[in-house]
């Protein structure tokens, strides 16, 4: 019996640590969803600002992004436009708003989907 006494201790100690690390995963995972709710539209459309002004050196006209990162590649979708040409769509992917964003800055060109 003494020896369960000794052990109780580490059990409560692995089972608090468990606890804290689910809670943690849980509240990343939940608050990047929020977060791309929130702020993901926005995020990706001041990327796309700055890549246009930086890179194609364009004003835009209109422009349009994914708030959801739906294939977790660190992107999303945009469709915009420029001042020089309006009638024309143009796409794009930029940074997602979450962690991928912080390492993803900017844009790129729309990878194809091969599924």
């Amino acid at each position: 019996m003494s020896g369960l006494r000794g052990s109780l201790p580490l059990l409560i100690l692995v089972g608090v640590v468990v606890v804290v690390i689910g809670s943690g995963i849980f509240l990343l995972t939940a608050g990047r969803g929020l977060g791309q709710f929130l702020f993901g539209r926005a995020y990706a459309e001041g990327e796309l600002r700055g890549y246009a002004a930086s890179v194609l050196k364009e004003e835009l006209r209109g422009s349009s992004c994914q708030p959801f990162d739906t294939d977790n590649n660190g992107y999303v979708s945009c469709d915009f436009t420029v001042a020089s040409q309006p009638n024309v769509t143009r796409s794009l992917e930029c940074a997602a708003w979450g962690f991928e964003g912080l390492i993803n800055r900017g844009c790129r060109t729309r990878l194809p989907n091969f599924q």
